[in-house]
Protein backbone atom coordinates (compact mmCIF):
# COMPACT_ATOMS: atom_id res chain seq x y z
CA UNK A 1 0.00 0.00 0.00
CA UNK A 2 1.45 3.42 -0.65
CA UNK A 3 2.09 5.44 1.96
CA UNK A 4 0.42 8.53 1.46
CA UNK A 5 -2.80 6.38 0.64
CA UNK A 6 -4.70 7.10 4.48
CA UNK A 7 -3.98 10.62 3.62
CA UNK A 8 -5.97 10.21 -0.26
CA UNK A 9 -8.22 7.48 0.83
CA UNK A 10 -11.37 9.90 0.68
CA UNK A 11 -10.39 11.40 -2.36
CA UNK A 12 -11.93 9.27 -5.04
CA UNK A 13 -15.57 10.09 -5.15
CA UNK A 14 -14.82 13.92 -5.39
CA UNK A 15 -13.08 13.63 -7.73
CA UNK A 16 -15.15 11.34 -9.98
CA UNK A 17 -17.37 14.29 -9.31
CA UNK A 18 -14.70 17.13 -10.01
CA UNK A 19 -15.12 18.51 -6.42
CA UNK A 20 -11.31 19.00 -6.43
CA UNK A 21 -9.34 21.66 -6.53
CA UNK A 22 -6.95 21.98 -9.54
CA UNK A 23 -3.80 21.82 -6.76
CA UNK A 24 -5.62 19.02 -4.81
CA UNK A 25 -6.80 17.21 -9.12
CA UNK A 26 -2.90 17.38 -9.38
CA UNK A 27 -1.73 16.16 -5.67
CA UNK A 28 -4.46 12.95 -6.44
CA UNK A 29 -3.93 12.44 -10.21
CA UNK A 30 0.22 12.03 -8.69
CA UNK A 31 -1.03 9.18 -5.76
CA UNK A 32 -3.08 7.75 -8.46
CA UNK A 33 0.03 6.56 -10.35
CA UNK A 34 1.87 4.24 -7.78
CA UNK A 35 -1.34 3.49 -5.56
CA UNK A 36 -3.73 0.90 -7.24
CA UNK A 37 -6.07 0.72 -4.28
CA UNK A 38 -7.13 4.21 -5.50
CA UNK A 39 -7.19 3.44 -8.88
CA UNK A 40 -9.15 0.66 -8.41
CA UNK A 41 -11.80 3.30 -6.43
CA UNK A 42 -11.88 5.47 -9.37
CA UNK A 43 -12.60 2.77 -11.83
CA UNK A 44 -15.52 1.45 -9.32
CA UNK A 45 -16.90 5.51 -9.20
CA UNK A 46 -17.13 5.96 -13.08
CA UNK A 47 -20.40 5.23 -13.00
CA UNK A 48 -21.63 7.63 -10.45
CA UNK A 49 -21.99 11.10 -13.28
CA UNK A 50 -24.35 8.65 -14.63
CA UNK A 51 -26.32 7.63 -11.68
CA UNK A 52 -26.59 11.37 -10.18
CA UNK A 53 -27.47 11.99 -13.60
CA UNK A 54 -30.82 9.92 -12.96
CA UNK A 55 -31.41 11.39 -9.75
CA UNK A 56 -33.44 14.41 -9.53
CA UNK A 57 -32.47 17.86 -7.02
CA UNK A 58 -35.91 17.41 -5.85
CA UNK A 59 -35.01 13.55 -4.68
CA UNK A 60 -31.46 14.38 -3.82
CA UNK A 61 -32.46 17.14 -1.15
CA UNK A 62 -35.75 14.71 -0.30
CA UNK A 63 -32.83 11.71 0.96
CA UNK A 64 -30.83 14.34 2.82
CA UNK A 65 -33.56 15.86 4.98
CA UNK A 66 -33.48 14.84 8.66
CA UNK A 67 -35.36 11.57 9.60
CA UNK A 68 -38.47 11.91 11.05
CA UNK A 69 -37.91 8.52 13.19
CA UNK A 70 -35.78 10.64 15.36
CA UNK A 71 -32.64 9.23 14.61
CA UNK A 72 -29.19 11.36 13.93
CA UNK A 73 -29.89 13.93 11.34
CA UNK A 74 -27.91 13.57 7.85
CA UNK A 75 -25.23 15.74 7.01
CA UNK A 76 -25.96 18.74 5.02
CA UNK A 77 -25.87 18.30 1.45
CA UNK A 78 -22.78 19.60 -0.17
CA UNK A 79 -23.49 22.67 -2.74
CA UNK A 80 -21.21 21.30 -5.32
CA UNK A 81 -22.60 17.58 -5.45
CA UNK A 82 -26.20 19.34 -5.71
CA UNK A 83 -25.24 21.38 -8.44
CA UNK A 84 -23.85 18.53 -10.24
CA UNK A 85 -27.52 17.16 -9.75
CA UNK A 86 -29.62 19.98 -10.95
CA UNK A 87 -27.02 20.46 -14.06
CA UNK A 88 -27.61 16.62 -15.08
CA UNK A 89 -31.25 17.24 -14.29
CA UNK A 90 -31.68 19.91 -16.84
CA UNK A 91 -29.63 17.57 -19.54
CA UNK A 92 -32.18 14.93 -19.48
CA UNK A 93 -34.97 16.89 -19.61
CA UNK A 94 -33.49 18.99 -22.90
CA UNK A 95 -32.69 14.85 -24.29
CA UNK A 96 -36.30 14.19 -22.91
CA UNK A 97 -37.58 17.52 -25.46
CA UNK A 98 -35.68 16.23 -28.25
CA UNK A 99 -36.51 12.59 -27.63
CA UNK A 100 -40.35 13.09 -28.19
CA UNK A 101 -39.75 16.08 -30.93
CA UNK A 102 -38.33 12.77 -32.94
CA UNK A 103 -41.00 10.41 -31.68
CA UNK A 104 -43.96 12.66 -32.92
CA UNK A 105 -42.17 13.37 -36.21
CA UNK A 106 -41.17 9.40 -37.16
CA UNK A 107 -45.30 8.50 -36.13
CA UNK A 108 -46.16 11.01 -38.57
CA UNK A 109 -43.49 9.86 -41.42
CA UNK A 110 -44.70 6.39 -40.29
CA UNK A 111 -48.35 7.43 -41.59
CA UNK A 112 -47.07 8.26 -44.79
CA UNK A 113 -44.86 5.57 -45.62
CA UNK A 114 -46.63 2.84 -44.78
CA UNK A 115 -45.59 0.62 -47.76
CA UNK A 116 -41.80 1.50 -47.41
CA UNK A 117 -41.54 0.40 -43.70
CA UNK A 118 -43.42 -2.86 -44.17
CA UNK A 119 -40.34 -3.71 -46.55
CA UNK A 120 -37.47 -1.82 -44.74
CA UNK A 121 -38.61 -3.30 -41.01
CA UNK A 122 -37.61 -6.98 -41.62
CA UNK A 123 -34.34 -5.61 -42.91
CA UNK A 124 -33.77 -3.89 -40.30
CA UNK A 125 -34.36 -6.24 -37.59
CA UNK A 126 -31.40 -8.34 -39.65
CA UNK A 127 -28.91 -5.84 -38.37
CA UNK A 128 -26.92 -6.39 -34.88
CA UNK A 129 -27.36 -3.57 -32.45
CA UNK A 130 -24.31 -1.00 -32.34
CA UNK A 131 -24.06 -1.02 -28.67
CA UNK A 132 -19.90 0.16 -28.74
CA UNK A 133 -17.64 1.89 -30.91
CA UNK A 134 -14.17 1.90 -31.53
CA UNK A 135 -12.43 5.26 -32.97
CA UNK A 136 -8.80 6.33 -33.26
CA UNK A 137 -7.37 9.87 -32.63
CA UNK A 138 -6.68 12.70 -35.27
CA UNK A 139 -3.65 15.09 -34.40
CA UNK A 140 -4.71 18.61 -34.09
CA UNK A 141 -1.18 19.83 -33.01
CA UNK A 142 2.46 18.32 -33.42
CA UNK A 143 2.44 16.36 -30.35
CA UNK A 144 3.88 12.66 -30.51
CA UNK A 145 1.02 11.00 -29.12
CA UNK A 146 -1.25 8.43 -30.30
CA UNK A 147 -4.69 7.09 -29.26
CA UNK A 148 -7.49 5.04 -29.51
CA UNK A 149 -11.00 4.68 -27.90
CA UNK A 150 -13.37 2.09 -27.08
CA UNK A 151 -16.91 3.51 -26.00
CA UNK A 152 -19.85 1.27 -24.94
CA UNK A 153 -23.27 2.09 -24.05
CA UNK A 154 -24.51 1.04 -20.98
CA UNK A 155 -27.29 2.08 -18.47
CA UNK A 156 -25.86 4.97 -17.11
CA UNK A 157 -24.20 6.65 -20.70
CA UNK A 158 -21.23 5.48 -21.76
CA UNK A 159 -18.43 3.85 -20.70
CA UNK A 160 -15.33 5.19 -22.64
CA UNK A 161 -11.23 3.05 -22.55
CA UNK A 162 -8.51 4.97 -23.96
CA UNK A 163 -5.31 3.79 -24.62
CA UNK A 164 -2.60 5.87 -25.22
CA UNK A 165 1.04 6.17 -25.96
CA UNK A 166 3.74 8.89 -26.04
CA UNK A 167 6.61 8.27 -28.16
CA UNK A 168 9.97 7.47 -27.26
CA UNK A 169 12.10 10.94 -27.94
CA UNK A 170 14.94 12.74 -26.53
CA UNK A 171 13.07 14.80 -24.12
CA UNK A 172 14.69 16.82 -21.76
CA UNK A 173 12.84 19.77 -21.37
CA UNK A 174 10.27 16.70 -20.29
CA UNK A 175 8.48 18.14 -16.68
CA UNK A 176 8.96 16.16 -13.70
CA UNK A 177 6.07 13.26 -13.56
CA UNK A 178 5.37 14.21 -17.57
CA UNK A 179 2.88 15.98 -19.25
CA UNK A 180 -0.38 16.45 -18.06
CA UNK A 181 -3.30 15.58 -20.67
CA UNK A 182 -7.51 15.57 -20.06
CA UNK A 183 -9.86 13.69 -22.06
CA UNK A 184 -12.59 15.62 -23.21
CA UNK A 185 -16.64 14.52 -24.03
CA UNK A 186 -18.08 16.99 -26.71
CA UNK A 187 -21.61 16.57 -26.90
CA UNK A 188 -23.79 17.09 -29.94
CA UNK A 189 -25.27 20.20 -28.14
CA UNK A 190 -21.52 21.65 -28.02
CA UNK A 191 -20.70 20.69 -24.19
CA UNK A 192 -17.63 19.89 -23.39
CA UNK A 193 -16.82 17.62 -20.33
CA UNK A 194 -13.47 16.65 -18.42
CA UNK A 195 -13.68 12.85 -17.85
CA UNK A 196 -10.29 12.02 -17.06
CA UNK A 197 -6.85 13.22 -16.58
CA UNK A 198 -3.44 12.29 -17.10
CA UNK A 199 0.21 12.15 -17.49
CA UNK A 200 2.33 11.00 -20.16
CA UNK A 201 6.21 10.73 -20.68
CA UNK A 202 8.25 9.76 -23.35
CA UNK A 203 7.47 5.85 -24.29
CA UNK A 204 5.09 5.77 -21.54
CA UNK A 205 1.54 3.97 -22.48
CA UNK A 206 -1.67 4.75 -20.59
CA UNK A 207 -5.24 3.02 -20.21
CA UNK A 208 -7.63 4.42 -18.69
CA UNK A 209 -11.34 4.02 -17.62
CA UNK A 210 -13.91 6.90 -18.18
CA UNK A 211 -17.69 7.55 -18.21
CA UNK A 212 -19.77 10.31 -19.76
CA UNK A 213 -23.55 10.61 -18.94
CA UNK A 214 -24.52 10.60 -21.95
CA UNK A 215 -25.51 8.11 -24.50
CA UNK A 216 -23.18 7.40 -27.19
CA UNK A 217 -25.45 8.60 -30.13
CA UNK A 218 -25.33 12.03 -28.58
CA UNK A 219 -21.30 12.41 -28.48
CA UNK A 220 -20.06 14.35 -31.41
CA UNK A 221 -16.48 14.16 -30.43
CA UNK A 222 -13.75 13.21 -27.86
CA UNK A 223 -10.83 15.42 -27.70
CA UNK A 224 -7.36 15.08 -25.89
CA UNK A 225 -6.47 18.63 -24.22
CA UNK A 226 -3.16 19.72 -22.82
CA UNK A 227 -4.12 20.67 -18.78
CA UNK A 228 -2.90 24.48 -17.85
CA UNK A 229 -3.07 25.88 -21.75
CA UNK A 230 -6.68 24.46 -22.87
CA UNK A 231 -5.49 23.48 -26.58
CA UNK A 232 -6.44 20.69 -28.28
CA UNK A 233 -4.02 17.99 -29.35
CA UNK A 234 -5.99 15.25 -30.74
CA UNK A 235 -9.22 14.68 -31.44
CA UNK A 236 -11.68 11.80 -32.54
CA UNK A 237 -15.23 12.64 -34.30
CA UNK A 238 -18.51 11.05 -34.40
CA UNK A 239 -20.66 11.04 -37.38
Amino acid sequence: MNADHARFADWDSAYVLGALSPVERGEYEQHLESCELCRRSVAELAPMPGLLARLSPERAEALMREPDDGSAPAPAPRDDLLDAVRLEDRRRRRRRARTWWVASAAAAAAAAVLVIVAIAVPLALTRPSVLSESVAFEAVAEVPLSATATLTQVAWGTRIELDCRYAEAEASDAPAGGWPYALVVVGRDGERTDVSSWRASPGAAARLSAGAALDLDEIASLEIRAIGSGDVLMRSEFD
